[in-house]
């Protein structure tokens, strides 16, 4: 079973390579027409390499300073029948991005000038003027300020309130401007669900709806792939059988061999009842089919009334198959005006391509890099080099090592900065698959926890492994690690909380991440040396004085001592989790 699911996911992958992209899209990009090309670059080796385009640069900074206001709503819809909302003021200085700021302003009452420390704030809707935020003021340099605001002047309704804010200087000389859109939508009379994003920390907020609660509570999602028809069709209880190893969300790949290259939905449905029933919550997929509009408007409006629905999925890697720029957009906006209560994902394979263009069209934001047992240099499929303009490996611009993980997950922030955007969540999709195409072999249990929780230190608000069934031990480890990552001992930390970066010293290639809530701290290691090192001594810096080591979810624990962190010796590919109490 596992041999035939390999082969139908390889040969559909290699049927996507094998097609070129048409004339028309060719000419508007400036390629060559009939050539296959993947991340825009040519892989075959008759063909020759040309500029792919679509690079995001890092401008040129300002000589001077900036100020980059900016809003957003706290989370990215409220319902009818809520009575408040807040948004999240940033104003910092930057110099790539903002209006010129002066750090002076002048006092008229006392003649004097003094530092531009203090921005006052007011907040409106564009269409009516109704004033939502007047009169009230954040620090300068200052990010997340958090105002909260009355929903009673306005009616829910599917399209967005455009928003503005206007900040200013003491004595008024400097003005700044920024927008964004507040979706105040109509609740739910279905009974379906409605998933949240928080726009600060990122997560994911739902309704527990099996105890009927109203609340809302953060779920860190996570998951694998799953073939519908090869596994998960095959039994109904397969079902149970992914949540008791403690998946809490699952992703549906449709069946691109069925007329409407997605499911049998009369057969689907009897799956979705008994998700319905145990509550787990579907992520589903329209990777064949997004691109057609009326395939996506009758599977948008079949699914969008399930209370196990979480959310949708549209492009698989639409960057290296060099969907229209404009796809995933297009796809976005309609799948919105039919329900605007889920949030929209796709998946980027390419390291730098279009990447605006293709991210315009979601919500949330995952990438894909696979750096195990993968020759990234030269292309045994294609019998070429790779490179930045040439050539498929199967990671694209990778180095085949764990850095390939961070690296994407911290650039797809850097270029979210770059265009001056709000940060879309990122989830990671870490691979747990191997004998095929481009990798030699499956990853081992140690390397999947790496690449799961180096994707967790740097920001991703969920996982979705590709893909499963896997190989046993990958299977147990990651059901292990679900069953840790999704209690709120550890989620209320990585979803209520901005990560940081420590430093670690005694041992290259360590990567530690650490969250702060309250008095406690979520430390996360990765050591990503494949050989072990017993006599060495690593110590880690925190922030704060630590009193002690309170609890190890994973691995082993550390020592405190003081403001540091020690232990003697790291096992090879060593993961540890753990909570620190703070002094």
């Amino acid at each position: 079973m596992a041999i035939a699911l390999e082969l139908m996911l390889v040969l559909s992958a290699l049927a996507v390579l094998g097609s070129a992209i048409s004339d028309a899209l060719a000419a508007e990009l400036g390629y060559p027409a009939g050539v296959d090309v993947w991340c825009g670059k040519a892989y075959r080796a008759s063909n020759s390499s040309f500029n792919p385009g679509g690079w995001l640069e890092l401008p040129k900074p300002s000589s001077t300073p900036l100020l980059d206001l900016s809003i957003r709503p706290r989370t990215n819809l409220y319902l009818a029948g809520e009575e408040y909302a807040s948004f999240i003021i940033d104003a910092p200085i930057s110099y790539l991005t903002g209006q010129a700021f002066m750090n002076a302003s002048f006092n008229k009452q006392d003649n004097l000038t003094s530092p531009f420390t203090t921005l006052f704030i007011d907040v409106a809707v564009v269409e009516s003027g109704l004033d939502l935020i007047s009169g009230q003021n954040i620090a300068v340099n200052t990010t997340g300020n958090e105002l909260g605001v009355s929903l009673s002047g306005l009616t829910a309704r599917v399209e967005p309130y455009d928003v503005v804010v206007t900040g200013a200087s003491e004595d008024g000389a400097q003005f700044y401007t920024a927008t964004t859109q507040l979706h105040f939508v109509p609740s739910r009379t279905d009974g379906g669900s409605v998933t949240k994003i928080d726009n600060l920390y990122g997560g994911l907020l739902v309704q527990d709806y099996l105890s009927n609660s109203t609340s809302w509570t953060p779920l860190f999602p996570y998951t694998f792939y799953v073939s519908w028809d090869g596994w998960l069709e095959l039994s109904i209880d397969n079902l149970r059988v992914f949540k008791d190893k403690g998946y809490n969300i699952i992703h549906i790949v449709p069946n691109a061999g069925l007329a409407n290259e997605a499911f049998d939905f009369d057969e689907l449905d009897t799956f979705l009842d008994v998700m319905d029933e145990i509550e787990l919550w579907l992520m589903f997929d329209m990777r064949w089919t997004y691109k057609n509009l009326t395939s996506v408007e009758m599977q948008v409006n079949r699914l969008k009334a399930r209370k196990s629905m979480l959310l949708y999925y549209t492009g698989d890697e639409p960057d290296g198959q060099v969907d229209a720029l404009n796809a995933t957009k297009i796809t976005y906006d309609l799948i919105k005006s039919l329900d605007p209560w889920h949030p929209v994902s796709l998946c980027l394979n390419c390291l730098n391509y279009y990447f605006e263009e293709y991210t315009s069209g979601a919500d949330i934001i995952m990438s894909d890099p696979y750096p195990i047992a993968v020759n990234t240099s030269w292309s045994h499929q294609y019998d070429t080099t790779c490179n930045t303009t040439y050539g498929c490996c199967g990671c694209d611009d990778c180095d085949g090592d764990f850095e390939d993980v961070a690296n994407r997950l911290d650039l797809y922030t850097q270029y979210q900065e770059i265009l001056n955007l709000p940060q879309k969540p990122q989830w990671g999709v870490p691979q747990a698959f191997g004998n095929e195409t481009f990798w030699a072999r499956y990853p081992t249990p140690e390397e999947e926890v790496v690449m799961n929780m180096l994707f967790v230190n740097h920001g991703a608000k969920g996982i979705a492994m590709w893909d499963y069934p896997t190989e046993p031990d990958l299977a147990n480890v990651t059901s292990a690690l679900s069953k840790v990552l999704t209690v709120s001992t550890v989620s209320s930390f990585l979803l209520g909380s901005f990560y940081t970066q420590l430093e670690s010293a005694g041992l290259p290639r360590v990567d530690v991440a650490s969250w702060i809530v309250g008095s406690k701290m979520l430390v996360s290691v990765v050591n990503k040396n494949y050989v072990e090192s017993p006599t060495t001594n690593v110590t880690i810096t925190l922030p704060d004085t630590a009193a002690s080591v309170e609890e190890v979810f994973w691995g082993s624990g550390w020592k405190v001592n003081g403001a540091q962190l020690t232990k003697l010796g790291l096992e090879a590919l060593e993961v540890d989790l753990f909570l620190v109490e703070l002094v």
